[in-house]
């Protein structure tokens, strides 16, 4: 009669064993897959904030506390752009959009649909952007004011 009864018991402790097991390997599936995600992102995806002259400004200036910019992009080349201007006179800007790359190297980016500011020099050691002139596509001589660091 004893038999009887541990039959049953042993054979439900082996198939909660073999559950628990699988969820385990599940488990440990889905971190490996959130690794490979991480390690596959390009180096310049990620979310770049600064503050720079105003729109009408090529440097700093006593009078006017610039603008704040805020730029994300994406995988995908998508990006999102922000830009509030600090002395409260304008409303804040949000664009969105796709950007391309205008070299090889992809070390140059064109940001569509916006009109001003919209090349940027990508710099991966340091990890920030710099915009460039909208013209010539040139450094400003006032360079240290026109830098966006990337948030790590």
């Amino acid at each position: 009669m004893k038999k009887p009864l541990l039959i049953p018991l042993i054979a439900s402790s082996v198939l909660l064993g073999c559950q628990d097991s699988k969820q385990t390997s599940s488990e440990s599936n889905q971190q490996v897959d959130q690794v490979e995600q991480k390690v596959t992102l390009a180096k310049w995806v990620g979310k770049y904030q600064g503050t720079t002259p105003c729109m009408g400004c090529i440097s700093r200036c006593e009078e006017c506390p610039g603008m704040a910019v805020d730029l994300v992009l994406n995988q995908d080349k998508t990006y999102t752009l922000k830009r509030e201007s600090l002395s409260g006179h304008n409303e804040i800007e949000t664009i969105q959009g796709h950007f391309r790359f205008s070299n090889p190297d992809q070390s140059k980016i064109e940001l569509m649909q916006v009109k001003t500011r919209n090349l940027i020099y990508v710099d991966l050691d340091q990890q920030l952007l710099e915009i460039l002139e909208d013209q010539t596509g040139h450094i400003y001589n006032s360079e240290d004011d026109f830098i966006l660091e990337k948030n790590i």
